[in-house]
């Protein structure tokens, strides 16, 4: 049920960024060589999570999901942010961000791609490791959110769609229709407050807040359940 909601979180990211996913259209058309060339990013941050995810998602599910692994995956995580945060000051400083997700490399893309293959391990979070990746690639933070939303359009879609596969059936006769349909309307309400919320936040303060979070979450956490 929480895989299949994030239909509405798909929609809201469709809205929030219609540019971009237009100039995609564009570019298949040839008539937008940005266009194009985020399309190549896109499709190369997204191959390495659904091979890996396609291959291992079973075990995934057997193995990793505990309070353990989320609190070790909360810790790492914010470890990461905080150096990804350092290094992207530094870069900056001396004016080497990339401006525009469509002017990454292929090869850079693809790091970021690999990078998102963490966000399986339960409490590292797709968005955060994207955007990190984005930080090491060199993405100003604002561009760094967006290429990871976008990015995370076929993600989750493919998850919607393995689980709607998967347990659909047996989902909707548990809730029904009207708590899904319920579900996804909420989520793209929500989703659509969270990025933008996120975005403006990322160009004021950038990362190291949101990893201080991570740490209070994974003290608190072991606190409950481990005290």
């Amino acid at each position: 049920y929480i895989v299949i909601i994030q239909v509405g979180a798909i929609l809201a990211v469709v809205l929030l960024y219609w540019g971009p996913l237009t100039s995609m259209l564009r570019g298949l058309a040839g008539r937008d060589s940005g266009g194009l060339r985020l399309l190549r990013n896109l499709f190369c941050a997204f191959l390495p999570v659904a091979v890996v995810g396609l291959i291992a998602s079973k075990w995934i599910e057997r193995h990793l999901f505990s309070v353990g692994t989320v609190i070790i995956g909360l810790v790492v995580g914010s470890l990461l942010m905080f150096y990804a945060e350092h290094r992207r000051r530094r870069w900056s400083g001396v004016g080497r961000e990339i401006r525009d997700p469509a002017d990454l490399f292929a090869s850079q893309a693809l790091g970021i791609g690999l990078l998102q293959c963490l966000s399986l391990w339960p409490g590292t979070s797709r968005s955060m490791v994207t955007i990190v990746g984005g930080y090491f690639a060199g993405l100003a933070p604002a561009k760094a959110a967006e290429f990871s939303f976008l990015v995370g359009l076929p993600v989750l879609a493919g998850a919607a769609v393995v689980k709607g596969v998967r347990s659909g059936p047996a989902m909707i006769e548990v809730f029904g229709w009207t708590n899904v349909l319920l579900g996804i309307a909420v989520a793209a309400v929500s989703a659509a407050a969270a990025v933008k919320f996120l975005v403006a936040f990322l160009g004021r303060q950038g990362l190291g807040a949101f990893a201080v979070y991570r740490i209070v979450l994974a003290v608190l956490l072991a606190a409950v359940f481990y005290l």
